[in-house]
């Protein structure tokens, strides 16, 4: 980010004025100068100049961990994204219309989820960045292998959800995350219960290529991914 490699230069070039400010101090001493006022300036601009470096590098610090949750929620943003278009894919494709309507409110949830974090990185002054799915050719799969991938996604992103639970402590941010974690993990409950409803079916699935729009995107101009 701009902002720390300007910060990280001016705390650079405080220390260098310090120093220097020290090695004046330190030459006024050896001479035996008797100017007081000399001496009580330079105490002034040594204290002005450390408090201003210890600032700085408290603002650096707190900018740095930011950026790092703004990452975090990056790859949040990411699986959002797998699973929305995973979720509408099969709907999409699927003839039971009881367990297409489950997989298209699995999707419509992803996309409430995306569209939260991507607001909240927005809010920590980072830019959602949108991964779309690569393309997809067409492929053939039993109900049980696609409920299956699902589990999958749903354990991978309760696994990075609650890996950013332990790894930041911001309470806005804990209360956040926990929330769409919670809901994942309801989720995962439910994809194991139709995993158990439809353990016998031999249906297969034509997954052709899908292209998404979201209903709940919300304006054009606030959507981090492009349609």
């Amino acid at each position: 980010m701009k902002f720390n490699q300007s910060a990280r230069f001016l705390k650079d070039e405080l220390q260098k004025s310090l120093e220097k400010v020290k090695e004046s101090f330190g030459l006024f001493k050896k001479e035996g100068i008797k100017n007081y006022e000399i001496k009580e300036l330079l105490e002034d601009i040594e204290k002005g100049l450390g408090n201003y470096a210890s600032k700085i590098d408290k603002l650096i610090q707190f900018d740095e961990e930011k950026y790092t949750i703004v990452q975090f929620l990056n790859e949040v943003l990411k699986l959002e994204y797998n699973g929305i278009w995973d979720y509408n894919m099969y709907a999409s494709s699927i003839k039971d219309p009881v367990l297409a309507g489950d997989l298209k409110k699995f999707g419509a949830s992803e996309g409430m989820h995306a569209l939260l974090v991507a607001n909240m990185v927005k809010k920590l002054g980072g830019t959602p960045q949108f991964n779309p799915p690569e393309y997809r050719k067409k492929k053939k799969l039993s109900v049980k292998e696609m409920l299956e991938e699902h589990k999958k996604g749903e354990i991978e992103a309760i696994e990075l959800l609650e890996r950013g639970m332990k790894k930041f402590s911001d309470p806005e941010f804990q209360y956040f995350i926990g929330k769409i974690r919670l809901d994942e993990q309801e989720h995962l409950k439910e994809v194991e219960k139709l995993l158990k409803e439809y353990k016998d079916l031999q249906a297969m699935i034509d997954a052709t290529d899908y292209r998404w729009r979201d209903d709940y995107a919300g304006d054009e101009k606030d959507r981090p991914w492009i349609e």
